[in-house]
């Protein structure tokens, strides 16, 4: 597997891992699936580590010994998952990227759709990195930030970085910032190529630009995001990363 990107959200190579991130034993593994699946943490599977062939994913349980993931909606990756030998996961709860490695896997035809069934990974790793995971916006893409201006006006901002959980606001010179805890309700994320992601979004920092105008950066959290849309968001990144090249 090539050698990783020190900011990527897709796979990184467990031989180039230190040893602190490794987690090991069924209690503690199953413990942190099962905190994704109760927290609904969208999980990114990979078949064959190949970045192109993913499905975006959630825990439906984590028993003694198996472990179920909703592949409902996702039938061309079930069936690529027919001719793979293993299957990569990655989630973000929070600012940790957990990753684990399934195999002797099965798609598995139920009543309430397709699901992936697996033995419990032996190992799974959680990464915490500082300022890690976030994606800068290329000028071509001109993704912006529509915020709600009461009572019935809107104002773009532009965006310079996405993650999977928040982003970077540039706020133009004229525009007072922001105080940090600041929730910004009924914004909306509109992308160059035609998609629109509703969502409220939480003040974490405030920044001087370095331009030193008067602009500021502004980065905000994702607050309370439902989770069809937290997923248009995932697949956004990740596209996001294939389009600037850093593909491994």
């Amino acid at each position: 597997m090539p050698s990783a990107s020190p900011d990527t959200i897709h796979p990184d190579p467990v031989d180039a891992l230190p040893a602190e991130f490794r987690i090991e034993g069924t209690l503690a593994v199953r413990a942190i699936l099962r905190e994704l699946a109760e927290r609904h943490v969208l999980v990114t599977l990979y078949a064959d580590e190949r970045l192109a062939d993913f499905a975006v994913s959630q825990v439906l349980r984590a028993a003694d010994a198996e472990v179920d993931f909703d592949l409902s909606g996702q039938e061309p990756f079930a069936h690529v998952l027919a001719q793979a030998r293993r299957v990569v996961g990655v989630a973000f709860p929070g600012q940790v990227k957990t990753q684990f490695r399934l195999e002797r896997f099965a798609v598995v035809h139920e009543r309430e759709g397709a699901l992936l069934r697996a033995p419990l990974p032996a190992v799974l790793h959680r990464i915490q990195r500082r300022d890690a995971f976030r994606v800068p916006l290329p000028g071509s893409d001109e993704a912006c930030c529509v915020c709600r201006v009461p009572p019935d006006g809107e104002v773009r901002y532009r965006l310079t970085d996405l993650s999977v959980g928040g982003a970077s606001i540039l706020l133009p010179p004229s525009v007072a910032a922001p105080e940090p805890g600041t929730i910004w309700p009924h914004c909306r994320i509109e992308t160059a190529d035609g998609r629109m992601l509703p969502c409220d979004l939480s003040v974490r920092h405030v920044d001087e630009h370095p331009c030193g105008n008067g602009a500021h950066r502004v980065g905000v959290a994702f607050h309370a995001m439902p989770g069809d849309v937290l997923r248009q968001v995932q697949i956004y990144v990740l596209d996001l990363e294939k389009r600037l090249g850093r593909r491994r």
